[in-house]
Formats: C-alpha cells, structure tokens, sequence
C-alpha cells in the first residue's frame, strides 16, 4: 500500500436520488478527511450529467451550492486500463492519478452497474458491489426473481411492464388483484429511497400508483404489505468474510418509510438494536447472509426485512449503495456493533484493493 492514497469520491448524478448523493458524499469525505493517507479528489456530477472536478468545501456538497463554485472545471475519468486518472478538457491542468474510487452515486445511473461496469473495464479499485450483483440488486424483480430460487422468504409479489400496461391496463390490472390481496405496495423496479412508491388499498388506487411509478422506470413491482416490522441488517465484507452488524428497527411516523422520513425532518424512530428473539435474530442473520451470497454481493450492502405480525420473516430489499448521512442507519448500525465511520470506511476501501489484486492474480 502506498503512504498515501488519491480516492475519487463521485457523487450527484441523473437520479432522483441525486440531493440524498450530495449528503452522503459529504459525511464520508468528511470522515475519511480524518486520516491522512487519503487524498481526497471530488467528481461531481449534475442533473444534466455533466462531469465536474470540484475542490470545495463539504458544506456546498450538502446544500447543493458546489454548482456555483468559480473554480469549477469540466472532468473525465479515463476508463483507459494503463492510466486511471482524472483529465481536465477544458484546461490545461495536469491529470491526477486516481488509486480508488468510492461512488456515491444512489439510484439509476450509479448504484445500478452501469457506473461498476466502467470502473471494472477500466481496472480502477472501487468500493462496493461489482457491475453484475449491482444491477441485480437494484432491480427488484430480478432480485426477487433470484431469492424465488434461492428459497429466501420475500413479499408476495408480481412485476409490471410499461408496455403491457399501456396497451390493456384493466387486463393487468384484474392480474394483479388477482395475484395479491390489498393492500399493495407499488414500486418502480429500479429505483431506491422510496421514490415513486405507493401504498394502495384498493383497485381504483392502482391504476394511478402504477402511473406514478412508470415515471421512473419502464418495469414496476407490486407487492403484498406486510403488517408488522421494519427491520435492517449492514454487511460489511465478503461471501466468505461477512460482518453482519445488530439489527436496527424503524417505526415510521407515517403510513411508511418514504424518502422525506429518511432524509428530511421526521420523527420516525431508530431503535438500535432492535428487541427480538433469539429465533428472530437467529433468521435475520441466516436469511441477510443467504441475501448477501445470492446477489453476489461485495463490500457493503443494507439488506432490509419485514417480522410479521405472524412471526415470518422476510428479506425486502438489497440496497448496495445505501444512505451514507449522518442518521443513515448503514453506518448507524454497525457503529452500535463496535467498527466506528472511520473504521468501516478504511475496512471499504481496504476491501476494493483486496478485488483488485485478485482479479489481477488471474492474468
């Protein structure tokens, strides 16, 4: 390892999630700010998807002011295997030498592969799922489709595409009613924080929540609510070296955990850990690490439950670039489980460098 390290930190991006990025990228660079063998390079990317090397403060990040920072200039990140580095096309400042990358980019155009893809073409050590576990992950009727035949237990579900929908909407409509019970959550396929969801509780509710969802993505997934808990597990490591932290609950002071409740004024509770039985903890753990395996994940990833009324627990979703803010219940969980911020983002990083030695091992 060399004595001191340039980390890309990218963050912003075409999603909906972009505000939430910006915060996120914030807490870690601030974190890793503490230790000073990183060298921290910004890539900001905006709405319009216009690459920036940014060398601000942290505060612009969060408020979303870097837009107006005057030494603002356009930046490529090669994806050229011999020269990772940042290049400036508009001036002629010298390129910096990039050794990691830590995308904070959630949602489509980030947390989906596509950006993983890029940095695995290119050789770059970057923290995180890979381009494949990515992309299924954050498309919930693949993953869903994968913990089916993994046997993982999971919400009823069935998955609507846009084109089926435009051209006989009461046809699927009668197919989804008839295939879960109300009420129903309805969700874009690929995407994260609860954006464009919605909670139905009956047929008249949902042709709408379906409409609301195809503004985000050409596939959704409907899904039987669960009465019960909310509950969320952190890994942090390998398939063959996982760390699983305690379990956190959410009890939402709204009908559900919508993206104003994690990352706006709420006051939803965090309670860490969470009070369960053995036998709960017991699936929990079994069915976060059958998860974990399943989508081949690497590095970091939230899985979410439900703990039915009933007692049943079942896996909701994989998040492999979950929240990173201060009340994120990512980093919150596995500080209550004795690795603090700055511990988890060393361990990250120090996990990026150990897939890229192997995978060069095998050339």
């Amino acid at each position: 390892m060399k004595e001191t390290l340039n980390i890309a930190i990218i963050f912003g991006g075409q999603s909906p999630e972009h505000e939430v990025s910006r915060k996120s990228a914030a807490f870690i660079a601030e974190t890793l700010s503490k230790n000073e063998i990183y060298n921290l390079h910004f890539i900001a990317i905006n709405k319009q998807g216009e690459w920036f090397y940014y060398s601000g403060e942290t505060a612009a990040m969060r408020d979303g002011s870097w837009e107006n920072d005057p030494e603002l200039v356009r930046a490529i990140l090669t994806a050229d295997a011999k020269d990772s580095s940042i290049y400036f096309p508009d001036c002629q400042q010298d390129p910096i030498h990039i050794d990691c990358v830590f995308p904070v980019l959630h949602g489509s155009n980030g947390e989906d592969g596509r950006l993983q893809g890029m940095l695995e073409m290119s050789g770059i050590p970057f923290v995180g799922c890979g381009m494949l576990s990515s992309a299924i992950s954050m498309d919930k009727s693949f993953a869903n489709r994968i913990m089916d035949y993994s046997d993982i237990p999971h919400t009823p579900w069935c998955s609507v595409d846009m084109s089926s929908f435009r051209n006989d909407s009461e046809l699927e409509l009668d197919r989804i009613c008839e295939q879960l019970e109300f009420p129903i959550f309805v969700k874009p396929a690929n995407a994260g924080s609860s954006i464009g969801i919605s909670k139905v509780e009956n047929r008249e509710q949902l042709g709408d929540a379906i409409d609301l969802a195809l503004r985000y993505d050409q596939c959704i997934v409907c899904e039987k609510a669960v009465q019960g808990r909310e509950l969320e597990v952190s890994a942090l490591g390998t398939a063959d070296d996982l760390t699983l932290s305690v379990v956190g609950e959410i009890v939402p002071d709204r009908q559900f955990y919508d993206y104003s409740a994690k990352y706006e004024d709420s006051s939803s509770q965090l309670i860490i850990p969470a009070e369960l039985t053995e036998h709960e903890l017991d699936e929990i753990k079994k069915y976060a690490e059958m998860t974990f395996k399943a989508l081949n994940c690497y590095g970091m990833v939230r899985i979410d439950f439900f703990l039915s009324d009933s007692g049943e627990v079942l896996v909701n979703e994989a998040n492999t670039i979950p929240g990173f803010v201060d009340i994120s219940m990512y980093p919150r969980l596995l500080v209550a489980s004795g690795i603090s911020a700055e511990e988890l983002l060393d361990r990250l990083i120090e996990l990026a460098f150990e897939r890229y030695l192997h995978g060069k091992e095998k050339f």
